[in-house]
């Protein structure tokens, strides 16, 4: 089978970071898979493609209009038809559902999150078949999108690895090493993140010389989360070192991983993190409802931000040696429910299920390796 897929950028991002490993997985079940994306953006996933020896094409070198892009892949199918348009992110859903309208060419689309833009919800039905990298965005696809059962499948595009590196323990005696990997956006909730530091340092001035906060990405909220840094004087406790390709490393060198996110489908990044052995700071949105369960293999922040992050690291702090416990549970729930097998048989059951259903309509038969 012949697949596009076409995603809405190839900025820094968990959906984007995920390409190579969908898109290689897919190469291995025996299908020919090209990487389009509407537009560039910071290329932070351009990195990891590469890395991976993939190759990409970009539809735009910048941002513009919907008309341009459209008539851009357009060209692009005319002289590279795909057997289906496989879409991620609502830019590039939108771009492959419009195409695949025009020329009667099937869409499978990707959703990565447990909400929805006005656009992607209209659009809905013209996608044959809908993915949810988790339960939860599973769940979101059939109660709060309405898109029957039978066209909705899963595939958590999280899948661990046994050989990464893993965290040391906090003593209990060293600066305590927070951390978060993302893009700065405020959909990551960063400055109540940091505002919330700051009221705990309030109450504990203490222990300001016994914690840091690292939080690896950029993104637009960049500048605007210094400045808030600044405001509270955590100029020598919270530091935007920008992004790194070194993912994993970072991860080795916290105590404690944290996720603030208003909202998320599968979130890769807390995922890592428990492969790495990190205890876990997380709201209970999307996915991390699951993963991060209280007095096992994280913290919970649950109603007031501020109150709740105070009052966990106050916990720490009092029994520093719980982290260890916290973080091997981690890493064995990540290692069980994530394994490279099930990733794979996943994507089997998802490619089979398209293959039968759209066999009809797609040019040549899918071969197996």
């Amino acid at each position: 089978m012949k697949i596009h897929y076409l995603v809405t950028s190839l900025e820094t991002g968990g959906a984007e970071f995920a390409i190579p490993d969908i898109v290689q997985t897919l190469e291995k079940l025996g299908h020919q898979v090209s990487i389009i994306a509407c537009e560039p953006r910071d290329l932070g996933a351009a990195v990891r493609l590469t890395e991976a020896g993939l190759t990409y094409r970009l539809l735009a070198k910048r941002r513009r209009s919907l008309p341009i892009i459209l008539g851009s892949y357009l060209a692009t199918i005319f002289s590279d038809r795909p057997d289906v348009i496989w879409t991620s992110l609502s830019w590039g859903t939108v771009i492959g559902q419009l195409a695949g309208r025009i020329l009667n060419i099937p869409v499978v689309s990707f959703k990565h999150s447990a909400s929805v833009r006005f656009h992607t919800y209209w659009l809905r039905k013209m996608s044959r078949l809908w993915i949810g990298d988790s339960q939860t965005v599973v769940q979101f696809l059939r109660d709060e999108m309405h898109i029957p059962a039978q066209q909705i499948m899963p595939w958590p595009f999280f899948c661990s690895n046994p050989q990464a590196p893993q965290a040391n323990a906090w003593d209990g005696q060293s600066v305590l090493q927070l951390g978060s990997v993302g893009r700065l956006h405020e959909v990551k909730n960063y400055a109540y993140l940091i505002d919330a530091l700051a009221a705990f340092l309030n109450k504990h001035p203490q222990l300001a010389s016994h914690i840091r906060l690292t939080i690896l990405g950029d993104g637009p909220e960049h500048e605007a989360l210094q400045a808030k840094i600044e405001q509270h004087d955590l100029q020598e406790v919270v530091s935007l070192p920008g992004f790194s390709g070194e993912v994993e490393c970072f991860l080795a060198g916290l105590h404690v991983y944290v996720q603030t996110s208003r909202y998320e489908g599968m979130c890769i990044a807390a995922h890592e993190a428990m492969n790495a052995a990190l205890p876990v700071i997380a709201t209970p949105v999307g996915e991390l409802r699951e993963a991060v369960l209280e007095g096992q293999t994280g913290f919970i922040l649950e109603g007031d931000l501020t109150a709740a992050f105070i009052d966990v690291l106050e916990r720490i702090f009092a029994q520093p040696a719980a982290l260890r416990q916290y973080g091997q549970q981690a890493r064995q729930y990540v290692l069980n429910r994530f394994s490279r097998e099930l990733y794979v048989q996943a994507a089997a059951s998802i490619t089979a299920n398209i293959t039968t259903s759209l066999g009809d309509k797609l040019h040549y038969q899918t071969s197996t390796k």
